[in-house]
């Protein structure tokens, strides 16, 4: 029984002793770092010092060194009169331009000023299969579309299936000075094109003459309804053989006219949103600047600076208070 007393005090001896360990190293690892900081604050001089030489290395780095950065920019754009293969066209002609750095072609054809300079340039479709199954597709088609098609960053799309979308993304890396502006003359690129003109000319008359000659038939309806719904038309049909058509056709007439209105309505849209063939949706603040905190190097750079000095002196702490502890043992 003594023994057993013996034990369990022995224990309880062992615990308490194990938590004062515990407590003590926490309370070293507590009064590490509050000397580390107050060694630090006291250091002021030092830290103003990097404060100030992290501001001027920054201010160097970004209107100096880095004046020269590209821009990017991200245009959500409609492409109007199936003109997207042509479209896709003219943009690796562009990146080949941009490849052999013709300058004349950035001045000439795109009206580039000097310190408007074009880097990178791509474009991709915002998927929508509404797009296309609206139209008539073969099962080949259909095969190959969804064997091209993935959802994620790495987009793969069948050639043939471009010009089936309406929204694509178009992106780019142009020079520093760059502004709206200089989005605007690649978009008037596509669009003073001769062959894009003539597309558009012969879509919007198209879209014109339609809407015209629906108008004329809707109003050719009106006057045949309003004729079969009259009284005389009924007892002057009632003599004629073809006596039906004064419950059929008016329905037929009826659903007609319908479908010729909501064509119109739909035409009317397409025409206000097809003044050009290439239009940009997002026409407002365009040119994209990265805005983190990293990007602004006059501030970035003194707090890297200032974290670096504490970390620096933490871990030289650490190091001595490990070494005196090395010799003890």
């Amino acid at each position: 029984m003594t023994n057993e007393r013996n034990n369990n005090t022995q224990e309880e001896m062992d615990i308490l002793l194990l938590f004062k360990k515990i407590e003590t190293i926490f309370l070293k690892i507590i009064l590490f770092f509050f000397r580390t900081i107050k060694e630090t604050l006291l250091a002021w001089k030092k830290l103003a010092a990097l404060i100030l030489l992290g501001a001027v290395f920054g201010y160097v780095a970004e209107n100096i060194i880095g004046k020269d950065s590209a821009k990017e920019a991200s245009i959500l754009l409609r492409i109007n009169f199936d003109a997207g293969n042509y479209v896709y066209d003219a943009i690796n002609l562009i990146n080949q331009k941009i490849e052999t750095e013709d300058e004349d072609f950035f001045t000439n054809d795109m009206k580039f000023n000097e310190d408007e300079v074009l880097e990178e340039i791509s474009i991709k479709p915002i998927i929508d299969l509404k797009d296309i199954l609206k139209d008539d597709i073969n099962a080949n088609e259909i095969r190959a579309l969804f064997e091209n098609l993935e959802f994620e960053d790495n987009l793969a799309m069948t050639e043939g299936f471009r010009s089936d979308y309406k929204y694509h993304v178009l992106t780019l890396d142009i020079s520093s000075s760059a502004s709206n502006s200089s989005i605007k003359k690649i978009i008037d690129y596509f669009n003073i094109n001769p062959l894009f003109i003539g597309l558009k000319e012969r879509q919007l008359q198209s879209i014109s003459s339609t809407i015209f000659n629906n108008e004329r038939t809707i109003e050719q309806i009106d006057k045949l309804i309003e004729k079969y719904s009259s009284a005389d038309s009924f007892e002057k049909s009632t003599s004629q053989l073809y006596i039906d058509n004064k419950t059929y056709l008016p329905n037929e007439l009826i659903k007609i006219k319908i479908t010729l209105e909501e064509q119109n309505e739909e035409l009317k849209g397409e025409r206000i949103l097809s003044t050009e063939t290439v239009m940009a949706v997002n026409d407002t603040s365009l040119l994209i600047e990265q805005k983190g905190l990293s990007d602004n190097k006059t501030v970035y750079y003194p707090i890297l600076l200032v974290l670096a000095f504490i970390l620096g002196g933490a871990i030289l702490k650490l190091y001595r208070y490990l070494e005196e502890l090395d010799r003890r043992m």
